[in-house]
């Protein structure tokens, strides 16, 4: 079930799922407004949900890694992944981590890939309309 958003001494809390989608959002639009984010990369990213279930955490940076069109996305992942003070990398950490650790930065990097699905779409759908939702007439 989602975690419900409430009221915290007059502060509003927000969902974490919310919390991510922010994080994620001005990547996946800096990648945008750069024109990096490709059709092709738009398109991989539909499925990076699942091949971060199907394959692991582990192979699925690996297989980022070893394609060049890839680098952003696992730059991103890296910023969302590791802490600030983290210097040993991303392939590091996941290698290292204690199990339970690696199972928690999967199900994160599997929440941040739906994000990233998302908002590329959204994004690349503005971009190739001229930055109106509405449907052109035709």
């Amino acid at each position: 079930m989602a975690e419900r958003e409430s009221i915290d001494a007059g502060h509003k809390l927000k969902l974490k799922s919310v919390e991510r989608g922010e994080k994620v959002m001005p990547e996946i639009k800096q990648l945008c407004d750069t024109n990096r984010m490709t059709e092709g990369l738009a398109n991989f990213l539909k499925g990076l949900p699942s091949m971060i279930k199907q394959n692991g955490l582990g192979q699925t940076i690996a297989f980022l890694k070893a394609k060049k069109d890839y680098d952003d996305i696992v730059c991103i992942f890296s910023k969302l992944l590791l802490s600030p003070g983290d210097t040993a990398g991303l392939m590091s950490k996941i290698l290292n981590a204690p199990l339970s650790e690696y199972l928690f930065m999967q199900r994160e990097a599997i929440e941040y890939a739906g994000w990233m699905k998302n908002f590329a779409q959204a994004f690349r759908i503005k971009t190739d309309t001229g930055g109106t939702d509405e449907p052109s007439a035709s």
